[in-house]
């Protein structure tokens, strides 16, 4: 069968322009190191390299988030460990001047520097990371608390809100990293003792004449109270102290959670009232630096109903926590009051393990997101091994099989030329 020239020379250019296209994708595949550069190379790995990447960019942001956490953790622990410093430091100047020999100077020294605690306080609980606010819940972008006088400050506002700062860590679960502000500076409880455990009250029972009253003391139970429960602990102490030495009086002694405010009268009833009036002894009493009082926000001065079952109501907005210590030490040493150090201390004491139980909360939650951030380093590290396994170039396999194309190509090269090596001078021999 005879082949026409033209014909011979289509097919190895063909077959040589084919043999070099494989070299040249070989070359690719090395110089580029990806066995898939679109989705025609493979269509099954190429959708399972995409899910991968899919899921290796979630593990990312994850990463990060957890990064943005322990930021927050550790800046909260740095600050809450210079609070607790300040506390420590307001403590010894109480239990200094309260137990040492100190004379109103002294006192007036001491107050200047609560003064200056109070403002280092606020400053740490206004402590910004990266331009947000770590004590202000998930209001990050609000100033958590202000002072009414920035230069010397009376009292101090929260304007957070209660919810903790989270950051997602995993696709169906995130984290408390943050601390709300109330909840570090601010407390829900109080330590009752025997330095502010004692109440002095007049009874006048109904009918009786000026100047014939009963004085008794009430003595609350010393432990940890909520606002509620501590009401609760007054009125029974209360009753307790009228059943002994009294008119064996009910006593009404209540928090109100929406005006943050204590009252104390006599029990409502059907039966007429036992009393015509009930003083409670703030200022003249015999225990008035170790009354309870300080604690429900009512005032130094003696206090008396106008009648038994109208309340006595303390100042609206009672708090308790460190600044509220802070203020109450301040004023303490201001008006030389040796009494009212002794509660401070307490006070403060309760405020230092507090803030040592939450530095301990924000160990526990950092060590959490280190296991977290190990997990998906981990995690990563296994999807790009997978991915590497499908997408990448086996370089060694790779070069072999170059090596192979390129003596095709060489060898069809120098078959063709041969092949098509037509001259006359072949004739003429």
């Amino acid at each position: 069968m005879r082949v026409a020239t033209t014909s011979l020379y289509n097919q190895s250019k063909e077959n040589i322009s084919r043999k070099n296209r494989n070299v040249l994708d070989q070359n690719s595949l090395i110089s580029s190191g990806k066995r898939i550069r679109k989705l025609s190379d493979d269509p099954v790995d190429a959708s399972r390299v995409a899910a991968l990447k899919t899921n290796m960019s979630d593990l990312f942001q994850l990463q990060r988030n957890v990064a943005t956490g322990s930021l927050w953790l550790e800046g909260s622990e740095e600050s809450m460990e210079r609070v607790k410093d300040m506390v420590a430091r307001a403590k010894e100047l109480s239990i200094a001047m309260a137990n040492g020999i100190a004379n109103s100077d002294d006192f007036q020294t001491a107050a200047l520097e609560v003064g200056g605690l109070i403002k280092g306080v606020l400053d740490q609980a206004n402590t910004r990371m990266d331009g947000q606010y770590i004590f202000s819940g998930s209001r990050s972008d609000i100033r958590p608390f202000q002072a009414d006088n920035e230069d010397l400050p009376s009292s101090i506002a929260y304007e957070g809100n209660s919810t903790p700062f989270r950051v997602k860590i995993g696709p169906q679960s995130d984290m408390i990293v943050g601390f709300a502000g109330k909840e570090i500076f601010s407390s829900n409880t109080a330590l009752i003792d025997e330095t502010n455990n004692y109440l002095d009250f007049t009874e006048k029972r109904a009918g009786a004449l000026p100047g014939e009253e009963t004085v008794l003391t009430a003595r609350v139970d010393g432990g940890t109270y909520s606002r509620q429960e501590l009401a609760h602990a007054v009125e029974m102490s209360m009753e307790r102290a009228s059943a002994d030495k009294g008119e064996g009086t009910d006593y009404r002694v209540s928090w109100n959670e929406a005006q943050e405010t204590f009252t104390i009268a006599e029990e409502d009833g059907l039966a007429p009232a036992k009393l015509d009036r009930i003083s409670v002894l703030f200022r003249t009493g015999e225990n008035r630096h170790k009354s309870v009082g300080a604690f429900m926000g009512f005032s130094t001065d003696d206090a008396t109903t106008e009648a038994s079952r109208e309340p006595l109501v303390s100042r609206r907005g009672v708090q308790w926590g460190i600044f509220t210590s802070l203020f109450e030490l301040k004023a303490a040493l201001e008006s030389n009051d040796k009494e009212g150090l002794h509660q401070s201390i307490s006070r403060l004491g309760v405020d230092h393990n507090k803030l040592l139980s939450s530095i301990s909360e924000a160990g526990v939650r950092a060590n959490r997101l280190d296991t977290r951030d190990d997990l998906l380093k981990d995690l990563a590290l296994s999807h790009d091994a997978n991915r590497s396994k499908l997408e990448d170039t086996d370089v060694v396999r790779a070069i072999s099989d170059l090596r192979l194309k390129q003596f095709g190509y060489e060898s069809a090269l120098a078959s063709t030329s041969r092949l098509l090596n037509t001259s006359l001078l072949n004739y003429l021999k």
